[in-house]
């Protein structure tokens, strides 16, 4: 029993075992093939043939464009804000010291005539001249028919002296000759706007000790007001004063303002890289206001040139290159000199005569393939001279 056992297991195994050598056997020649494929791979393969320019205009469907003249004008447009004229600004001051006793334009914003009171100031040095002018006028009136040339003088000279003094300090003729029939003697001095304008600033309240020469208040016309515009660097060639302008407000976007370019600014903006414009704005209708956001337009004729669209120059920095079609499908790189850019034009200087047909899309595709048959290894004025070969 035992024996018999031990037969079946050895058979098993040398059953087991020819198994294994017939499934290695069979898989053998794929490993073999397999590892055929691999090396296969490390072999030289066949050259593919570059991609020719005529296959590359059918491929892409290359755009053409002609060199041809035209008038460019050049759009400039600047950003600015509405400011005051800093010659429409009015400080009122007083010309004597005292305290603000009463205030007519009461508030900042508020909007004064010519003429109409602004405030009054208690002062007891005007009081001291007003009597000291009726005095005078007194003495004069006593020495007018006086015998005595030197005191008629004399009296005179005094009453002019305390009359000019008053004047001096803004009291007009008509107050004085009030003053010197009633014989009643102002306690304060009123002053009043010198135009038709908005208080700005006010500097003073009831109360406030007003010194000599301080300002109590700044108005402002607001009939003209400065719309102080940017513009930009490689703009400043072309800007010149007296230039027709036309602009607009945020507030007001359908409303179109001609004007001209009254003031070019000596000074750059170093961070922003723009140079300051104004331009008068007419505020007589009262529209406008300080600080208002406005957007200017100039256009500048520079004249007829031979132009190409800038989507038909490759422009690297270092060099600017067209592609001219030489026949159907082929290009060949042209260098040029370009001038004058406006509203998406170039001015060709050089390297371009009039009717020449050059690319217009896929500039990058066909400097490639320039690249890839060594046509930048040409000699450079070879380049610029071809397009005299027809």
């Amino acid at each position: 029993m035992k024996l018999r056992m031990l037969l079946f297991l050895i058979a098993g195994l040398i059953i087991g075992a020819t198994g294994s050598f017939l499934i290695f056997s069979k898989g053998f020649p794929q490993m073999e093939e397999k590892r055929a494929e691999i090396q296969s791979d490390k072999l030289p393969q066949k050259a593919v043939k570059p991609v020719s320019s005529r296959q590359v205009n059918q491929m892409f469907n290359i755009d053409t464009t002609v060199v041809e003249e035209r008038y460019l004008v050049k759009s400039i447009k600047g950003f600015g804000k509405l400011e005051h004229p800093e010659n429409d600004l009015k400080d009122i001051t007083f010309k004597i010291s005292g305290y603000v006793e009463k205030i007519y334009a009461d508030f900042t914003g508020k909007y004064v005539k010519k003429g109409q009171p602004l405030l009054s100031v208690y002062s007891p040095e005007l009081v001291s001249a007003q009597e000291e002018l009726l005095r005078a006028y007194q003495y004069y009136q006593k020495m007018r028919n006086s015998s005595d040339e030197v005191l008629r003088k004399s009296a005179k000279e005094l009453y002019e002296a305390a009359y000019k003094r008053l004047r001096y300090w803004d009291i007009t003729d008509r107050q004085i000759e009030k003053l010197l029939k009633t014989k009643k003697i102002m306690k304060s001095i009123t002053l009043y706007s010198p135009y038709d304008g908005w208080v700005m600033e006010k500097f003073v309240y009831l109360g406030s000790y007003v010194k000599e020469g301080r300002p109590v208040m700044r108005i402002a016309k607001h009939q003209n007001l400065w719309l102080i515009a940017d513009i930009y660097e490689d703009d400043i060639p072309f800007i010149k004063k007296g230039q027709k302008v036309q602009f607009y407000f945020l507030s007001y976007p359908d409303r179109k303002i001609e004007g001209v370019v009254d003031y070019i600014y000596p000074m750059m903006d170093e961070r922003n890289r723009t140079l300051k414009v104004r331009v008068v704005v007419n505020n007589t209708s009262r529209m406008y206001y300080p600080g208002m956001y406005g957007e200017l337009k100039i256009e500048v004729p520079l004249g007829k040139f031979l132009t190409l669209p800038e989507t038909a120059v490759l422009d690297t920095g270092k060099r600017q290159v067209v592609f001219v079609q030489k026949e159907k499908g082929v290009f060949e790189p042209v260098f040029i000199k370009l001038g004058a850019y406006a509203d998406g034009y170039y001015q060709i200087k050089e390297g371009l005569h009039r009717g020449m047909v050059v690319a217009n899309s896929a500039l990058f595709l066909l400097d490639a393939d320039a690249q890839l048959k060594g046509k930048y290894s040409k000699d450079k004025k070879e380049m610029k001279m071809m397009h005299h070969h027809h």
